[in-house]
């Protein structure tokens, strides 16, 4: 029991860290994808629309519908079809690209992503990624935000409060739990 309330608050602590450092915008996302993936999406969705104008021109829907409505019947048709392909396949190439920024075994997350169905091995995907990799705010080398110390320089990513020993962040001057001067406590 002890090993799973360590394992939840290991979780907990890493959706909070999570959702106070990692900003992110849909610009940002979508910068992630290759932009060669967003032109070959781009490229077959418009060979798709024209593939269907030239099959609806050439062949005669039956008699009472107008060539007009058919084809505007069948873009809407490819239009949607098509739009959920394109969300579907920029989906698994961003998470393809996210697992392997965040250091994670990116080839096995897309085959998840993408044998799973109904979008599930996605869904787990996001709830169980890891945070991303940034540069320690000592020595600039990579560290994951699971780590406690630096393993180039010692340097402590994660000070507590010498009074309480809860997470206080590197430029509080009072721990917010317990309002102990954290300056006095440096100069000491």
């Amino acid at each position: 029991m002890p090993e799973t309330n360590g394992r939840i608050n290991e979780t907990v602590r890493m959706i909070r860290w999570r959702m106070a450092n990692e900003k992110t915008s849909f610009g940002e996302v979508m910068r992630t994808i290759p932009r060669w993936l967003i032109g070959l999406v781009v490229g077959l969705f418009l060979a798709a629309q024209v593939i269907t104008q030239v099959f609806v021109a050439r062949v005669a829907f039956g008699p009472g519908v107008s060539p007009g409505w058919a084809a505007l019947a069948m873009a809407g048709i490819v239009t949607g079809a098509g739009l959920v392909f394109a969300s579907f396949i920029f989906l698994i190439a961003y998470v393809n690209r996210d697992a392997k920024r965040r250091g994670m075994r990116y080839v096995l997350w897309t085959f998840i992503a993408i044998l799973v169905p109904y979008l599930i091995g996605v869904i787990v995907y996001f709830l169980v990624r890891e945070p991303l990799l940034y540069p320690c705010p000592h020595c600039g080398k990579t560290v994951s935000a699971r780590f406690n110390f630096c393993p180039s320089c010692k340097f402590n990513l994660r000070p507590t409060c010498p009074q309480c020993k809860h997470e206080v962040r590197i430029a509080d001057h009072f721990c917010p739990n317990c309002a102990y001067d954290l300056t006095a406590a440096a100069r000491d």
